[in-house]
Order: C-alpha cells, then structure tokens, then sequence
C-alpha cells in the first residue's frame, strides 16, 4: 500500500514538472519579427516605465527594439534588444527600471516654412506602390532645404519603408533632418520615382524611414495620419 502511494506521488510530481516545463517553453524570447498578445503587453508595459511613446501594435519592430535597448541599459542589463521570458518577468515586475525624467522637452531641428525650396506632385500610394523596387535606390529631397540623400525601399503596406544606402552621409543627414534620439519628428519631402518628383512625408526612427505618399496610412489598424497627410499636401505646394 505504502509503495502504491509512493508510487503515485512520484508520477504526480513527475506530471506536475512535465506541465511546467511545457509552459515554461510555451513561453517565447521575443525579438525583432515577434508578434502577437504578448508584444502588445510588452509595448505596453514599457509605455508606462517611460521607454515607448507610441500605440501598441503588436509587432516587434525596430521602435520596440530601440526601446527595449533604452531599458535594458536602465536596468544594467545585457543590451542585446531582446527579451527572453525571465527578462520578461522582471520587466513587469514592480522593480523594473523606468526612464530617467527629461528636463526639458526636445524642439524640432527643421524649421520648415513654405514657400518650399523644392516640391513635388500627388500620386496615390496604391499607384506609388506599384513602381517602387525592392532594395532599389531612390532619391529624397528636403523640401525646406533643397537638400538630398539616397535611401533603398524594402518594402511596406500601408506606407513605404526605407533604409539608409550604408552611406555615413546619409544617417548623417538624415539625423541633421530628424534628429538623433527621437522618431517623433516629421518632415515635407520629395521622393523621385521614375524621374517623377512625388509629394511625400518621412518619419525617421533611427533605423527606418518610414515614408508617407496620398493615401498611406499608419501601420496601427490602418489608421491615416493626419500630421503626415498635411506635410504632403504641403509636399505639393498645397
């Protein structure tokens, strides 16, 4: 009898261990590409500890990176962009690092004022969509400055994106243009698309220029924006 007992209470144990570890492996490091709930309570966690300024999406990109990094060296940890489930753990725990408070609030650093030194015309994105090239060069024109870089189209649904040719020039521009520690700002420019000058706005996050024509919307459950939707109009001499 006392065997039988013994018997069970290690089969009990041995199934108790085995649900453990299935959970623990159910639960995921999340890193760049990552999507779903958990991304969402991630975003949204590191919102409240002061890392992140956007919507929750859902999907792990390079602003979640950007912002996991910002707490991962708040927190002295391993800066690595990722985070793995114990990580994770103590992100939500109630002694998880939060920002460090800014003292002052950051101005725009391109002042643009019409009339423009250079515009361009309205073209659809659905149509823009259709002509753009992966990895295909593209030249990107301030429209305040007159000033240009070159960035590569890698692809994009609702709005383009693009990533610097690996020039040191153009993260240079692009970061005398935007700034370099914030991805809030935006700005009025034109990007040539087979020898057109097409009326655009870009936002640009450090990593990616995320690149709005009429009719592009947000990747946040399509919604247009409307700060981006007035720079084109402006884009365009409008």
């Amino acid at each position: 009898m006392k065997r039988a007992a013994a018997f069970l209470l290690i089969l009990v144990c041995l199934l108790m261990g085995s649900q453990a570890l299935a959970e623990e492996k159910e639960r995921e490091t999340l890193t760049l590409g990552s999507k779903g709930e958990l991304v969402v309570r991630v975003q949204q966690r590191l919102m409240d500890l002061g890392y992140y300024a956007y919507k929750p999406t859902g999907s792990y990109q390079a602003v979640t990176r950007r912002a996991v990094l910002a707490y991962e060296r708040a927190a002295n940890a391993r800066e690595d962009g990722r985070l793995t489930p114990e990580e994770q753990d103590e992100l939500f725990s109630g002694a998880a690092a939060r920002a460090p408070f800014a003292a002052t609030v950051p101005l725009s650093f391109t002042a643009q004022t019409t009339p423009f030194a250079v515009t361009g015309e309205l073209w659809p994105w659905a149509d823009v969509k259709k002509q753009l090239v992966r990895e295909a060069p593209y030249t990107v024109t301030n429209c305040a400055t007159g000033e240009s870089c070159t960035l590569l189209f890698v692809g994009g649904d609702n709005h383009a994106h693009l990533l610097s040719d690996g020039q040191p020039a153009t993260a240079q521009r692009l970061s005398a243009w935007l700034g370099e520690s914030n991805s809030f700002y935006k700005i009025a420019v034109v990007v040539t698309i087979e020898g057109r000058p097409v009326a655009a706005s870009l936002q640009y996050d450090n990593t990616v220029a995320h690149v709005y024509f009429q009719g592009s919307t947000s990747s946040v459950l399509s919604l247009p924006d409307a700060e981006h939707d007035s720079l084109i109009l402006r884009a365009a001499g409008r």
